[in-house]
């Protein structure tokens, strides 16, 4: 099973942005040597206790300092920006390192005043399919002479580019990764398996009907907690859902909340009915069931590659959760 890594940038209670940083690319760098495939970054506006808000940023920091990866953006917001800009700061990534570059784009599920500090002053804008064909045009130098910037050349010139990739949950964003021939990553989050079957479906149907000469990717991202028993299991799983359920409060923290934090704060009736909900979207157990699951997932759809989210708190228990899953999936990754 093909396995790479989509990492928050967690920011730990007692523990700062500079720590978070940091140890995402101390986490990346020992995803290269056990052989992950890729290690995407997120953008992530407005959640405190995560520090990945630029991903580009983070991505040049793991790309310096890792050999194999792939490294990519899990993704960029592209409503947010110009088109232009991010083809010139995703080909200064690849004139760096050429054919290590990811270039996850997603439609902007941000908070409304996300979006509008991030939008102010544009009284036009293009819709995400026009900026997808500019992002192609800016990356190929393929801009004809009726393109409305057909005179702009984004720099530098080099000779690879970066991989594209299309981000969503919704049939709409199946269908236009389908259209425009680029892989589909979507969030696997406990979806029913109707729900699931029609949506690779349709990508697969659809690609293969536009695009007979390429073969369609499919990409599934999902949050997983492991360790080596199963009370550390249980103790990760209960501090994670107290994670999921405050970033959602308006008043949200500033931090990860650690396993003894958790322990002692516990849940109201309430938010034990919301635990019980969420549950579905992580998927928890010793390696082996997390693996086993994994793979029963990608041969019922089927998918091509799992990308995992390592979301659990403490430097040491992510670092040991990527190993454990790497070693319970061998003899390949």
């Amino acid at each position: 099973m093909k396995l790479s890594i989509l990492d928050y940038a967690p920011i730990f209670e007692g523990r700062n942005a500079t720590d978070a940083l940091s140890h995402t690319i101390s986490l990346a760098q020992s995803a290269d040597r056990l052989n992950y495939h890729r290690y995407w970054v997120a953008e992530h506006h407005q959640v405190l206790s995560v520090a990945s808000s630029a991903p580009e940023m983070l991505m040049m920091s793991i790309l310096e300092q890792t050999s194999h990866l792939r490294v990519g953006s899990g993704g960029v917001m592209l409503p947010h920006y110009s088109s232009y800009k991010v083809a010139e700061l995703f080909r200064v990534m690849e004139a760096r390192h050429p054919n290590r570059v990811d270039l996850g784009l997603g439609r902007s599920p941000s908070f409304k005043n996300v979006k509008q500090a991030l939008n102010e002053y544009k009284t036009t804008q293009p819709d995400f399919e026009t900026q997808l064909d500019d992002l192609e045009l800016y990356f190929n130098d393929a801009a004809t002479p009726s393109h409305r910037f057909h005179q702009l050349i984004a720099t530098p010139q080099i000779q690879t580019q970066p991989h594209m990739f299309i981000l969503g949950s919704s049939m709409r964003s199946a269908t236009l990764a389908a259209k425009k021939g680029l892989p589909f990553v979507f969030p696997y989050v406990g979806q029913d398996a109707h729900t699931l079957t029609q949506l690779t479906n349709r990508y697969r149907t659809l690609f293969e009907k536009k695009h007979p000469d390429r073969q369609p990717y499919i990409m599934m991202s999902t949050f997983v907690i492991t360790a080596p028993t199963q009370s550390h299991v249980d103790d990760l799983t209960h501090a994670f859902h107290l994670w999921l359920l405050r970033i959602r409060y308006a008043n949200q923290p500033k931090s990860y909340p650690s396993i003894e934090f958790a322990k002692e704060r516990g849940f109201s009736e309430r938010e034990q009915q919301k635990v019980d909900q969420n549950k579905k979207r992580v998927i928890t157990g010793l390696p082996e069931n997390v693996i086993a699951r994994l793979q029963a997932l990608i041969k019922q759809y089927p998918i091509d590659e799992v990308m995992i989210l390592p979301h659990v708190y403490g430097e040491t228990n992510r670092q040991q959760l990527i190993e454990l899953l790497a070693d319970a999936n061998q003899p390949s990754i």
